[in-house]
């Protein structure tokens, strides 16, 4: 397993933050005990500030409990710090427990490894916001009321952590001990709907406000940003017909609100990719298409002689096989008929052969003998975006360092060409080069494969059709952070789209919608789902006094979910406990029975009277019963003394039964081991050439190249997995503002060269 040191900051913040806790080098048992050091150390903090503020106000007997000022936030979000760590902590261990079930090999990584990292990450940051806070909340100048904000965000953000803890130990069940893709068989239809149901409730918007991106290493934050920020901001002139200048300075001027609120721009953004169109997806990324961001993006990329764009007209392929014999290979035809093939060379040299390609530009410089290998690639981009042109951020680099020929493919994209079309172009193209090698500049005694996300998936389902017709394999294949499972089965890296910033739950179904094409079945949302949901939620949930779960009577059906980590009032004394499991997140219990015995019996506030909701005066036992009970369902409005936990701060108002991910999962895809080559033949897949994966800890996809390299090593085949720790799903394109990325790119190319055995050093 590859594993990247966090970048250091210069600010006291991030100094705190990274020398909290790393992994690199720390044996698992003092793994564990430093994760439970840290509980340790923020359950006694959080008491501290509990105690501290009780003794405060009970210093004057005429002051009174004021909810707006930063004192009593500090101590409500202490309170539910205190109640998340109390609940979170065995599950923490457990999934610790029972993660090397699943690992492949030696490597020490699957979803539940994953949601460990992410509740870790959360626990550095709250205890280096903790300290900050404590060492220089008397300072002059210092932002109390700033940080106590980022102190809230991130709490609420653990509160969400931990539902998900929860529903991925539900997943845990229906799968076999290994396997991190529940069995369909167990997980039948009515339980599916039910925990679908649990994680729909979850709030994203935590995740994309204050501690956007915490997850990753510190040098992504900033870029982060900026997509969340042009995101919601293109979302605002999308669909204006003024010309592309106009639309520019709109967004610009509407970034500004985005810019200076942050969670403004996390509620834009849950909302626009949880209700975006294909078409909002296409041109959003293909924004790094143009002339300007390409430009500024390969501005310091080193200068390749030969980057040239040319297409080909497929025709009739005839192509040698293995076995000595030909195959005749017809050209691609799905969905948009006959068209040109668009391909790019990429080569640092200019070599002999390469002047024979189309309207070549032939340069100025001798060309050298044709190399001995052969690099193929295959952009990402889910399918359906981007072209070569974007990931010329990393293939200058390679092309460079390696000194190897690079051809790219740029296949059609989805919707227009969904699924089978791409692959026929990828296979065609692959099929053109080992027939037309003497035009790329190489006799291509060594070749080999590489993809990234969609590309990967791609060349993955190329290999499976080149071994149907018995053409010729390449040495190796190359694929980074892909997918090969494209039907909804949750899995606990799956969830992590669900606080993924690049990318969001709402993306991913609708690129995996719009390239499945035809072999959806299609769902349509029928009454019986949205009554379910009525009906249960008309039984189970109640209105809360600050956080509200309306239904509404309408024929639309339509209900207002707020997805609340410990709101009152949200269920009945007689519910029985399985249904609460559903609807209402885990947290939304009392605090715990340490935390109001410290409050009530260590502080002795016995005879002090306080102000209660309706007036009056309380005694001891009366107050205790207040803190122990804020949580539960009370007919008596909450006590001015006890903080409502407020995990969200808006209502949403659509269909559950809508929703993506919920409809996503409704859609059946029919099963085909090119589109999903997990579950392709062992006959075809104990042929597949020597694979290496690169998988990141934190990408949604994770379990795909796990489960993946566990069924092509049970058939016999050489495979390799690299999994690279604080990077996101596409970090090849943020290699230029990030060393962490950089590095991980850098592990990506030399794997090219172990697979052409090409010495790095040389």
């Amino acid at each position: 397993m590859t594993a990247f040191r966090r970048s250091h900051s210069n600010s006291e913040y991030h100094q705190t933050t990274h020398s909290l806790m790393s992994e690199d080098g720390i044996h698992e048992n003092n793994y564990r005990r430093s994760l439970a050091e840290i509980f340790k150390t923020l359950r006694q903090e959080a008491l501290c500030y509990v105690e501290s503020y009780v003794v405060q106000e009970k210093c004057d007997e005429e002051s009174e409990w004021h909810q707006s000022s930063t004192g009593y936030q500090i101590y409500s979000t202490f309170c539910h710090l205190y109640d998340h760590l109390e609940n979170m902590e065995g599950s923490i261990f457990e999934l610790l427990d029972l993660a090397p079930h699943y690992d492949f090999r030696d490597c020490q990584a699957n979803g539940y490894r994953s949601l460990v990292r992410v509740v870790q990450s959360c626990l550095t940051h709250l205890m280096a916001l903790v300290r900050y806070i404590s060492v220089n909340k008397n300072s002059y100048n210092f932002r109390l009321s700033h940080y106590v904000k980022q102190l809230d965000s991130y709490t609420m953000t653990l509160g969400q952590l931990r539902d998900v803890l929860r529903y991925t130990r539900k997943l845990m069940d229906y799968s076999p001990l290994g396997q991190l893709m529940p069995s369909e068989t167990l997980l039948d239809s009515a339980v599916a709907d039910k925990i679908q149901m649990e994680m729909d409730m979850i709030d994203q918007e935590c995740f994309y406000g204050h501690s956007l991106g915490f997850q990753y290493c510190e040098s992504l934050k900033r870029s982060f940003e900026i997509v969340h920020i042009s995101l919601a901001s293109y979302s605002h002139n999308y669909q204006d017909k003024t010309p592309a200048v106009m639309k520019l300075a709109k967004s610009i001027f509407s970034s500004r609100k985005y810019v200076l609120n942050p969670d403004h721009r996390a509620k834009k953004v849950v909302e626009v990719t949880l209700n975006c169109s294909i078409d909002f997806c296409k041109a959003f990324w293909n924004l790094s298409e143009s002339n300007l961001f390409h430009s500024i993006a390969t501005f310091s990329l080193p200068h390749c002689v030969i980057n040239h764009v040319f297409d080909i007209n497929p025709k009739d392929l005839t192509v040698n096989t293995k076995a000595g014999g030909k195959v005749t290979l017809k050209p691609p035809t799905a969905h948009i008929g006959h068209q040109s093939l668009q391909l790019r060379l990429i080569s640092y040299r200019y070599r002999l052969g390469q002047e024979k390609l189309p309207n070549f530009p032939t340069p100025s410089v001798i060309a050298e003998p044709p190399s001995d290998f052969l690099i193929i690639q295959c952009h990402g981009g889910g399918f359906v975006s981007q072209t070569s042109k974007t990931h010329e951020a990393y293939l200058r680099l390679w092309a460079q360092y390696i000194n190897v020929p690079i051809l790219c493919i740029d296949y059609s994209l989805a919707p227009a060409a969904p699924f089978p079309r791409g692959l026929e172009e990828v296979y065609y193209a692959y099929c053109w080069a080992l027939t037309n090698c003497h035009m790329l500049g190489t006799t291509a005694k060594k070749i080999v494969v590489v993809g990234d996300s969609a590309g990967g998936n791609l060349l993955i389902s190329t290999m499976l059709k080149a071994i149907q017709d018995d053409v010729k394999l390449p040495n190796g294949l190359l694929a980074i952070y892909t997918p090969v499972y494209v039907q909804y089965i949750p899995s606990p890296s799956r969830t992590l789209s669900i606080m993924d910033p690049l990318l969001p739950v709402g993306i991913l179904t609708t690129c995996l919608e719009a390239y499945a094409g035809d072999l959806i079945e299609p769902w349509k949302g029928c009454k019986d789902d949205v009554g379910e949901v009525e009906a249960h939620t008309q039984r189970h949930i109640s209105s809360n006094t600050h956080n509200k779960v309306k239904l509404e009577s309408s024929d639309t059906h339509v209900f207002h979910e707020t997805k609340d980590v410990a709101s009152s009032n949200i269920l009945q004394e007689d519910e029985d406990e399985e249904i609460q499991s559903y609807f209402c997140n885990e947290s939304e219990k009392s605090l715990p029975d340490d935390v109001v015995d410290m409050v009530a019996d260590k502080l002795q506030i016995a005879d002090t009277a306080v102000a209660s909701a309706n007036g009056s005066k309380t005694r001891r036992n009366s107050h205790r019963r207040s803190v122990k009970s804020h949580n539960r369902s009370e007919s008596l409005p909450i006590a001015p003394k006890v903080p409502p936990f407020d995990s969200v701060r808006h209502d949403t108002t659509r269909h559950f039964a809508q929703s993506p991910l919920y409809k996503f999962a409704k859609i059946r895809i029919k099963q085909d081991p090119l589109l999903s080559p997990l579950h392709a033949s062992d006959e075809l897949l104990s042929q597949m050439p020597p694979t290496s994966l690169v998988a990141c800890h934190l990408d949604p996809c994770l379990d795909d190249s796990i489960m993946f390299a566990k069924k092509l090593h049970s058939l016999g085949v050489s495979v390799h997995l690299d999994a690279v720790d604080k990077v996101p799903h596409g970090f090849l394109n943020f290699n230029s503002v990030s060393k962490e990325c950089m590095q991980a790119t850098d592990l990506c190319r030399d794997r090219l060269c172990q697979i052409l055995g090409i010495n790095v050093d040389s």
